[in-house]
């Protein structure tokens, strides 16, 4: 079974080596985007919810991650959005063929929404979307504290 940090690791795996991808993060929550200062395209991941279950009577969580791949374009390039937003929309695809490539267990990748915006001397395009990993819980063997 999965752990988080597995699940990292392969975010990070991903994010520092793919060819097209010039820095990787993991942000405290997707707020901290409005800091960053973008060259070239980027991934950014943040932890979002876990849903706690016993799933076929095994303790998992459901653990949900907020992905977003940004790019920077020049100013009043039509086309240069249009290609930012496809190589987004590739590298999206592309990462969710890495976990299944790599990470045993369910996953599920969420619809992947399409953004711009406007910055002071370019524009930034981003796919954002979500991915949710069954993740193992340590079983109780003793009483629960309380």
């Amino acid at each position: 079974m999965n752990d988080l940090i597995d699940i990292y690791e392969l975010f990070e795996q991903f994010g520092t080596t793919h060819s097209m991808i010039s820095e990787f993060k993991l942000l405290n929550t997707l707020d901290d985007l409005e800091n960053i200062e973008m060259n070239y395209r980027g991934m950014y991941i943040a932890l979002n919810t876990a849903d706690i279950s016993r799933e076929g009577g095994s303790p998992v969580y459901d653990v949900s991650f907020d992905i977003v791949i940004v790019d920077r374009v020049a100013l009043e390039d039509s086309k240069g959005l249009v290609l930012s937003n496809q190589e987004n929309l590739f590298v999206s695809g592309q990462l969710q063929d890495y976990f299944i490539q790599y990470l045993k267990g369910a996953q599920v990748f969420g619809e992947v929404n399409l953004r711009g915006f406007n910055a002071e001397d370019y524009n930034i395009t981003a796919a954002v979307t979500s991915a949710t990993f069954v993740v193992g819980r340590n079983p109780y063997s003793r009483d629960i504290d309380v």
